[in-house]
C-alpha cells in the first residue's frame, strides 16, 4: 500500500502540515497564553504566599518582584517624583497588580529600602499569576509596558527585577530561542548529512520526516494545549522540537541505510525497498514506543517543566512515528522509482570491519579500555553539584539580570531574592507578650549562620530600635531617675537650709520666752503701782472735792463777775477752779490701767505655756528633718550611681547584642511609627505576621538553600513555650520556592527513572526476547547516561564555571534512555538476525552493516542535541550538551565497544532464555543444509 500510494500519502502529509499550521494558532502563541505554573499549588511555598494573600490582601501569587530606581548620583525629589507617578499607574493595574509594600514613600521607612548611598530605591510588588505561568508572563510585560511609558528622569533607570521576573525572564528567553534553535539544528543537521551522503535528495528523505512530525505534531499539541486537554510550557516546545528533529531524521537514516545495504547486495530497487521495511520497521516501532513511552512517563512528575513537557513530546513522537512508518517509505518508494537514494561508495565498511574484528578477538582487553573511557567520565559525577541559580540560566542581558546587578551595585547582597517568612496565630498578636515571642522568633532567625537580616514588626527598618528592648527601657528609666536625682539633690539642699531656720527658730523661742518671764515680772510691778497709784489718787480726789466744795462760792462770785474773762487775773482764777472739775476724768483712766495690767499680767504665764509647746514642735519638726537631711544625703549619690549603671548598661547592649530583651509596651502601638509599621508587617485582624529574610550569600544558590531549610525547624524550636507555641509558621519567595524544587525534583526523577527504564526495559525485552541482552542494552544505556553527566559536569562546571542547572539531570535521563537505547536496540537486533553464521561472525556483520547507520544517526542526533548552545538560556544549551554528549559516547564507545564486547564475552549466555544453536555444517562441497540457530527454551523438549 505504501509502495503504490507513496504520491498520495505524501501529499497529504504536506496537505495536513500546512492546514494545520493555517488552522492553529502557532505552538509558541498557545504557551504564552496556557503555560503552567512553575511549581504545583500544593507546594507549601505557594500555599504560604496563598495565605498571605488571603490576610493580607491581593491574591496572593508567588510572583513577587521589585520595582528598583537606579541614579547616577542620590535619587532627588525628581525621582520621588517619577517614582510616585509610577506607582500611581502601578497601582491602578488592579487586573496584574495584587498588591505594593511601599516603604520608601514614607520618610520614616525609605532607609530601609534604599541604598547607603542613596542612589537605588526599590518597592515590593506581588503580581497576579504564580510564578511561570502565562498570567505571572503577561503581568511582568504589564508593569514593564507601564515603566516604558514613562520616561526616567536624566540619570535615573527604572529596573523590574525579582524572583519571578528572573522565571518569567527564562522562559521568555526558552521561547525566543525556539525560532534560532530549528534553524541551528536544521542548518547543522542538513550538513552532516549533505557531508554523509552528497545527495540533496537523499538528505531530503529524512528531513522531509522530521519537519513532518514538526509541521503536524506542533499544530496537534497546540490545539489541545489551547483547549486544556494537555498542559503545554515552552520548555515543552524547546524539547518537542529537538527531540522530533532528532528522532524523525534518525528514522530515515535507518530506512535509507537499510535501502542503501540492501542495493549493495544487489538487490533491485523495488526489492530493496521492502527489505528495507522489513529490517527497520520493528526497530523504528520499538525505538517510537520507547521515546513516546519515555516521555511520557514524565507526566507522573509534579514540576511543571517535566509534567508539561511529557505529554506534547510524546504527541509529537507518535506524529513523527507515524510520518516514519508512512511518509518515509512513501518517500523512499517514490526515490527508488527515480533512480534516487543509491548508495555512493562506502569506505568505511572496510574500517568497520577492522573495528570488529578486533573486538571479537580481544572482548575483555577493548571492553576494560571502553570502560575506562568511560570511568573517567564518571570520576567527575562525586563533585556534580546542581544548581538552582535562575539568574545563570539566562543570559547577563535579560530585564531580570540587569535589575540583579543594579541591586549588586549598590545594596548588600541579595536584597532582591529574600524569603518570605510567615507566622499564623490563632490570636490578634499586637500585644506586648506576643512581640516578645516575636523578637525571640526574629532574634533566633537572625543567629543561622548565613542571614544577613530579618526584617519584621520588631525590626521595621531592618534594624533594632532603640526604644524596643528592655535596656532601652532601663536607659530611660535611669533618666528618669537622673531628673530625680537632680530634683532632690536641691531639695536637700533646701532640707538643710529649713534644718539651719529651725535652730534659729528654736534659739529665737528660748528668747522670748525669757523676754515673757521678764515682762511678766514688768507687768505684775505695773498692776502693783497702778493700783498703789489709783488709791493714792482716790484719796487725793477726795481730798480736792472737799477744797472744792470749800471754794464754791468763790467759784460763784467769779463766775458772776461779768467781766471776769476779760480780766486776766479774774479769767486765771476762775480757770484753776475748773480743774476740780477735771479730777474725776482720772478715775477711769486709773481703772483702764488698773484693769489692762492685770488683764496682761494673766495673759503673759498663758503665752508662756504656748511657747512650751511651740518649742516641742520645733524640736519635733527639727527631730525629723534631721534624718530625712541626712537619708537623702546618702539617697542622692545611690541614685546617680543607679543612673550611670542603667546609662552604661543602655549603651553596652546597644553596642554589643542590640536584639536581646525585646520589649514594648502597650502604648507604644499608640506612637505614628508602629501605626504606620502594622499594615505592612500584620494582618488586618493581627493573626498573621510577616517577615522578610535576607540570606548573605546569593539567593539562587545551595548554600541560600541550606540556609532557608534551618529557616522553619528554628521558629518552631525559638517560640517554643512562648505564647505563640502552636503556631503554623511557613515560608515563601525563592528560598521555599528552591527547596520545593529540590523536593520536587528529587521525586520527579526518581518516579520518571524508575517509569521510564520499565517501559524501556518491556520494549527491548519484547523486541529481543532475550532477558540478559535487555539488561545489556538498558545497563550500557544507564552507563552512558552516568559517563555523560559526568563530562558535562566537568565541561561546565568546572570549565565554563557554570554548573549545570538542576533540569538538566533528569530530563538528559529521559532522552538518553529513550534515544539511546534506539541505537543499541538496533545493534542487538542485528546481532541476533546475523546469528546463523555463528556468534562472533554475526557480531561482525552486524557492526558492518549497521557502523555507518548508526554513527550517522548518532552524530545526527548527537549534534542536534548540542545545537542547543545556540539557545539564549543556558540551561537548554546544557541539556543539549548533556545529551549529545550521551549520544556521542553511546555511539562512539558503547555501542561500537562496549555492547559487542560484552555480547563476545556472554557468548550464548547473551541470549538467554533463547537458546542458540551452533551454525549448521556443510554435508558437501557447495552444499549447506538449512539450520535455526536460534530456539527459544522450552519450544521443543529435545532442545
Amino acid at each position: 500500500m505504501l509502495y503504490t500510494w507513496s504520491l498520495p500519502i505524501v501529499l497529504l502529509w504536506l496537505g495536513a502540515a500546512g492546514v494545520l499550521n493555517l488552522a492553529v494558532p502557532q505552538l509558541e502563541t498557545v504557551i504564552k497564553q496556557h503555560a503552567r505554573s512553575f511549581l504545583p499549588d500544593d507546594a507549601a511555598s505557594v500555599q504560604a504566599i496563598a495565605k498571605m494573600g488571603d490576610h493580607f490582601g491581593g491574591a496572593g501569587t508567588n510572583n513577587f518582584v521589585y520595582l528598583l530606581l537606579e541614579g547616577d548620583e542620590p535619587l532627588g525629589t525628581e525621582a520621588h517624583r517619577y517614582y510616585s507617578l509610577l506607582l500611581d499607574d502601578i497601582g491602578q493595574d488592579t487586573t496584574h497588580v495584587n498588591s505594593m509594600m511601599d516603604l520608601w514613600s514614607n520618610p520614616q521607612f525609605a532607609p530601609a529600602n534604599e541604598s547607603a548611598d542613596g542612589k537605588v530605591a526599590y518597592v515590593l510588588l506581588n503580581l497576579a499569576g504564580n510564578m511561570g505561568t502565562a498570567r505571572a508572563m503577561e503581568s511582568t510585560q504589564a508593569v514593564r509596558d507601564i515603566i516604558a511609558a514613562h520616561p526616567a528622569p536624566p540619570g535615573v533607570t527604572a529596573h523590574l527585577t525579582g524572583p519571578s521576573a528572573v522565571v518569567n525572564d527564562e522562559l521568555v528567553a526558552i521561547n525566543d530561542s525556539i525560532l534560532l534553535l530549528l534553524i541551528a539544528c536544521g542548518a547543522l543537521v542538513g550538513a552532516i548529512l549533505f557531508w554523509v551522503y552528497r545527495s540533496p535528495f537523499t538528505v531530503a528523505m529524512p528531513m522531509l520526516v522530521a519537519g513532518a512530525g514538526l509541521g503536524v505534531g506542533r499544530p496537534i499539541v497546540a490545539f489541545l494545549g489551547s483547549h486544556h486537554v494537555i498542559g503545554v510550557s515552552i520548555f515543552a516546545s524547546a524539547l518537542m522540537a529537538v527531540m522530533v528533529l532528532g528522532a524523525g531524521i534518525d528514522y530515515g537514516i535507518f530506512l535509507l541505510g537499510r535501502y542503501q545495504e540492501a542495493r549493495r547486495a544487489g538487490e533491485d530497487p523495488t526489492t530493496a525497498y521492502y527489505t528495507a521495511l522489513r529490517g527497520t520497521q520493528h526497530i523504528i516501532i520499538a525505538s517510537g514506543l520507547t521515546i513516546a513511552g519515555a516521555t511520557a512517563c514524565m507526566t507522573f512528575t509534579r514540576l511543571a517543566m517535566f509534567s508539561t513537557a511529557g505529554l506534547p513530546c510524546t504527541i509529537a513522537v507518535v506524529v513523527t512515528l507515524a510520518a516514519a512508518l508512512t511518509l518515509g517509505p512513501a518517500t523512499l518508494a517514490l526515490g527508488s522509482r527515480f533512480g534516487l537514494f543509491e548508495p555512493r561508495a562506502d569506505n568505511s565498511l572496510r574500517r568497520w570491519r577492522r573495528i570488529a574484528t578486533y573486538v571479537v578477538r580481544w572482548p575483555g582487553p577493548v571492553l576494560v579500555g571502553a570502560m575506562a573511557v568511560l570511568g573517567l567520565a564518571l570520576l567527575v559525577l562525586p563533585t556534580f553539584q546542581p544548581s538552582y541559580n535562575e539568574r545563570a540560566a539566562q543570559p547577563s542581558t535579560s530585564p531580570a539580570n540587569l535589575g540583579f546587578a543594579a541591586a549588586d551595585r549598590h545594596l548588600p547582597p541579595n536584597i532582591m531574592a529574600p524569603s518570605v517568612f510567615l507566622v499564623e496565630a490563632d490570636h490578634d498578636m499586637r500585644n506586648p507578650a506576643d512581640l516578645i515571642a516575636l523578637a525571640k522568633l526574629t532574634n533566633a532567625l537572625l543567629d543561622i549562620r548565613g542571614v544577613s537580616n530579618v526584617q519584621g514588626i520588631t525590626r521595621p527598618l531592618g534594624a533594632p530600635l532603640d526604644q524596643s528592648t528592655l535596656t532601652s527601657q532601663a536607659g530611660y528609666i535611669g533618666g528618669r531617675l537622673s531628673q530625680m536625682s537632680a530634683l532632690l539633690g536641691q531639695r536637700v539642699n533646701d532640707l538643710i537650709i529649713l534644718n539651719a531656720e529651725v535652730g534659729q527658730l528654736e534659739l529665737t523661742l528660748r528668747g522670748v520666752e525669757q523676754a515673757l518671764g521678764t515682762g511678766a515680772i514688768g507687768m505684775n510691778q505695773i498692776g502693783s503701782s497702778a493700783t498703789e497709784l489709783k488709791e493714792s489718787l482716790t484719796a487725793m480726789v477726795a481730798k480736792l472735792d472737799s477744797v472744792r466744795d470749800a471754794v464754791g462760792p468763790a467759784q460763784q462770785f467769779l463766775d458772776s463777775l461779768p467781766d471776769c474773762r476779760a480780766n486776766q487775773y479774774c479769767r486765771t482764777a476762775a480757770t484753776g477752779f475748773t480743774v476740780f472739775d477735771d479730777l474725776h476724768r482720772f478715775d477711769d483712766l486709773v481703772d483702764g490701767v488698773v484693769d489692762g495690767s492685770r488683764t496682761v499680767a494673766q495673759t503673759l504665764p498663758e503665752l508662756s505655756n504656748q511657747l512650751v509647746g511651740l518649742k516641742e514642735f520645733v524640736a519635733q519638726v527639727k527631730a525629723v528633718v534631721t534624718p530625712v537631711r541626712d537619708a537623702l544625703a546618702i539617697l542622692v549619690p545611690q541614685v546617680s550611681e543607679i543612673t550611670e549603671f542603667t546609662d552604661e548598661l543602655r549603651t553596652s547592649f546597644a553596642a554589643g547584642d542590640p536584639n536581646t530583651s525585646f520589649f514594648l509596651p502597650s502604648q507604644a502601638f499608640d506612637s505614628p511609627l508602629y501605626k504606620e509599621a502594622l499594615p505592612f508587617f500584620f494582618s488586618a485582624d493581627g493573626t498573621m505576621t510577616r517577615m522578610v529574610i535576607t540570606p548573605e550569600m546569593e539567593g539562587f544558590s545551595r548554600a541560600a538553600m541550606d540556609v532557608s531549610a534551618e529557616v522553619i525547624p528554628t521558629a518552631l524550636q525559638a517560640i517554643k513555650g512562648t505564647s505563640l507555641a502552636g503556631s503554623t509558621v511557613s515560608l515563601g519567595g525563592p528560598g521555599g520556592t528552591l527547596l520545593n524544587i529540590e523536593a520536587f525534583a528529587r521525586e520527579d526523577f526518581l518516579t520518571s527513572a524508575v517509569a521510564a527504564f520499565a517501559f524501556v526495559f518491556c520494549v527491548i525485552l519484547l523486541l529481543l526476547r532475550s532477558l540478559v541482552a535487555a539488561i545489556a542494552v538498558i545497563g550500557t544505556v544507564a552507563l552512558s547516561y552516568l559517563s555523560a553527566l559526568g563530562l558535562s559536569a566537568f565541561v561546565w562546571q568546572d570549565l565554563i564555571g557554570n554548573p549545570l542547572h538542576w533540569s538538566v539531570a533528569p530530563v538528559s535521563f529521559v532522552f538518553l534512555v529513550a534515544v539511546g537505547a534506539d541505537y543499541n536496540m538496533l545493534l542487538v537486533a542485528r546481532f541476533k538476525e546475523e546469528l546463523g553464521a555463528g556468534i562472533k561472525t554475526g557480531i561482525i556483520r552486524a557492526m558492518v552493516n549497521t557502523g555507518g547507520v548508526v554513527t550517522t544517526a548518532g552524530l545526527v542526533f548527537g549534534f542536534t542535541m548540542l545545537a542547543m548552545l545556540v539557545g539564549y538560556a543556558h540551561n537548554i544549551a546544557q541539556i543539549g550538551t548533556t545529551v549529545g554528549l550521551g549520544l556521542l559516547l553511546d555511539t562512539v564507545v558503547v555501542r561500537s565497544l562496549v555492547i559487542p564486547a560484552i555480547a563476545t564475552l556472554a557468548g550464548r549466555w547473551f541470549w538467554w532464555p533463547i537458546v542458540v544453536h551452533r551454525p549448521s555444517q556443510p554435508h558437501g562441497a557447495g552444499t549447506s543444509h538449512p539450520s535455526t540457530p536460534i530456539q527459544d527454551v522450552g519450544a521443543n523438549s529435545s532442545s
